[in-house]
């Protein structure tokens, strides 16, 4: 199976509160990659969701 990045485009608002900490060490990661606050959120939670699928929840 071929592992691609969730890049179909859907406006859905979401307002998201993280610990400080969080927020920080996520935007080190954007600025890093040199990608979007919001993209870099996107693949955090798209390789989180493939790793829990296949894990089996």
């Amino acid at each position: 199976m071929q592992e691609s990045l969730f890049t179909e485009r859907k406006n859905i608002k979401l307002n998201l509160r993280l610990p400080a900490s969080l927020d920080k060490d996520i935007r080190r990661l954007a600025e890093m990659d040199c990608i979007s606050l919001n993209s870099a959120i996107v693949r955090l939670l798209a390789k989180g969701v493939r790793e829990e699928v296949a894990n089996g929840r």
